[in-house]
């Protein structure tokens, strides 16, 4: 039951309520229905919701060095345009697992343009 409430609480924080008279309207609600108590619960599992969602709304570029990033970028534009997302918004890893190349993961959308995945698919191939 409470995160039935905590998905409303969280759709009415997306939709631009503030958040102190959110929780507000919320707390008056399980006062009236009884069930305050059922409030550390949601609490709990409206930070579950959230952590979820800024996960899936979060991209982030994953390159082999340091150096690759501003390559990777501009590779990568065009996809970014598409999923909306600005390049300064884009969190960039270093990987050393990597050989060269890059990969751009977020928003249920993964672009793979790694070295390491073209060498294990000669791999593979030559071993099969």
């Amino acid at each position: 039951m409470e995160n039935h409430y905590a998905q409303a609480l969280y759709a009415m924080l997306e939709k631009g309520m503030k958040p102190h008279e959110a929780v507000k309207k919320l707390r008056e609600a399980l006062q009236r229905a009884g069930r305050e108590t059922l409030l550390p619960k949601i609490g709990r599992a409206f930070a579950r919701i959230a952590t979820r969602e800024g996960k899936r709304s979060a991209v982030t570029l994953t390159v082999a060095h340091a150096k690759d990033e501003r390559g990777a970028l501009s590779a990568a534009k065009d996809f970014l345009k598409e999923i909306d997302v600005a390049a300064k918004d884009v969190e960039v890893i270093v990987d050393e697992n990597l050989v060269g190349g890059w990969r751009l993961e977020g928003r249920e959308h993964l672009v793979d343009a790694s070295f390491k995945k073209h060498l294990l698919s000669i791999y593979n191939r030559a071993t099969s």
